[in-house]
């Protein structure tokens, strides 16, 4: 009896030794598999991703031997399946740093045009800059100036598509939660965007950008470009700008330059709204009327109301023909054709002007036309009267021949 309670308790210890060994078997072959999957995710080289491979050679080899055991305790999934997802993770990771090599070369020749594009607008813009002195002298020199804004607006949004192409080359690396991120993670990608110049670019891109419109003279449809193309700036630059903040945080120099390149956007953003009422201005001036300046729009209702009451005040003191002229020029030569025409549906559409303040602006125009064109209107009666009146007296004169001469006869 003794015998066989002992056969049976070596027999109940087998099987448990046995099934603890299966259990501890299964758990290893499971436990492995995250450590290699973390290798992989966070590998910074191929050659990392070399040993990620090694590592599931390894595990496929270590328990080859267990692939029944583990067939039935991994179910749905099964040994091969698992080795063969973690071998196309190895191949997909390899694709990404194939990709970042290519993008490291594409970023070197982006570099040299970047650069080449830099001296050329900066050649460009000194001479836009010293023609706009000189824009009112004769047509020449303004059909010059046209095309060169023109060269320079198109050479500024190729070069800026460019270091689009550079912030772009960083998104595989940075487009991720920064808190991922390892000090050595943010390391690395520190020094990818110092190798690539990356804020410098962004900071000269813009400081060119807010240049071109300090220096030209621009309309509604170019406005409209820069705009879109300022939008398109931000846009992207919102997608990596916060990240990179995160990343500089232990930097306080690269901080501060960050907080220069969102000053430089603001600045660019008012700059654009300046521009408008700049060339608004200078629209004026060229018709040889000289506003004071206006930087929104209730500067613009007062010192358009203001110079046509100061107009209405001084008719009659002034000569008829040279407030009608004003007023012509005016009216006729620039608010309708130029200011209206085309200036009134963007600042409407971009909320620049109100309805109010057009419509304040219209009523003055009309006051002071009541005052202005009604002296042109009565010679216009005048001389449609004294026509009228010779019309009569020709016809009357004709009666009168055809009469006396049938009394004769």
């Amino acid at each position: 009896m003794k015998i066989k309670l002992l056969l049976l308790i070596n027999l109940f210890f087998a099987l448990n030794i046995y099934c603890q060994s299966d259990y501890e078997i299964v758990q290893s072959f499971r436990n492995r598999i995250p450590e290699i999957e973390l290798k992989i995710k966070n590998a910074t080289s191929l050659e990392e991703l070399q040993n990620a491979s090694n590592e599931i050679e390894k595990l496929k080899s270590d328990f080859q031997i267990h692939q029944e055991l583990l067939d039935r305790s991994l179910y749905p999934e099964n040994f091969q399946k698992i080795i063969d997802n973690l071998k196309n993770s190895v191949i997909i990771r390899k694709g990404d740093f194939t990709q970042i090599e290519e993008l490291e070369t594409e970023v070197v020749n982006l570099r040299s045009e970047i650069d080449a594009l830099n001296k050329k607008n900066s050649e460009l813009l000194n001479q836009i800059y010293t023609l706009e002195l000189q824009r009112k002298k004769d047509a020449k020199t303004i059909a010059k100036l046209q095309n060169l804004v023109s060269e320079l607006r198109a050479s500024l949004s190729q070069r800026d598509e460019l270091v689009y192409a550079i912030i772009d080359s960083l998104m595989p690396r940075i487009d991720v939660d920064p808190s991922t991120l390892t000090d050595a993670d943010k390391q690395n990608l520190i020094a990818e965007t110092e190798s690539k110049n990356v804020l410098f670019l962004v900071k000269k891109s813009i400081r060119d950008n807010n240049r071109f419109l300090e220096v030209t003279t621009l309309k509604p449809q170019d406005i409209e470009e820069v705009k879109k193309q300022q939008n398109s700036f931000v846009s992207l630059w919102q997608k990596i700008g916060p990240k990179l903040t995160d990343i500089y945080a232990s930097k306080p120099e690269k901080s501060n330059e960050l907080r220069q390149i969102e000053a430089l956007f603001n600045n660019w953003k008012n700059n654009l709204r300046r521009e408008v009422w700049e060339s608004i201005r200078d629209d004026f001036s060229i018709g040889g009327i000289n506003l004071r300046r206006f930087n929104n729009s209730d500067d613009f209702t007062n010192v358009i109301t203001s110079f046509i009451d100061e107009e209405i005040k001084s008719y009659g003191i002034k000569s008829k023909e040279e407030s009608e002229r004003v007023f012509s020029v005016f009216a006729d030569s620039i608010w309708f054709k130029t200011i209206d025409n085309q200036w009134m549906p963007y600042l409407i559409d971009n909320k620049m002007l109100s309805y109010e303040q057009k419509n304040q602006i219209a009523q003055k125009i009309s006051e002071w036309k009541d005052l202005v064109a009604p002296s042109l209107d009565i010679w216009i009666y005048i001389v449609i009267f004294a026509v009228v009146i010779i019309a009569l007296v020709i016809v009357i004169l004709k009666l009168r021949k055809k009469s006396n001469n049938a009394q004769v006869e």
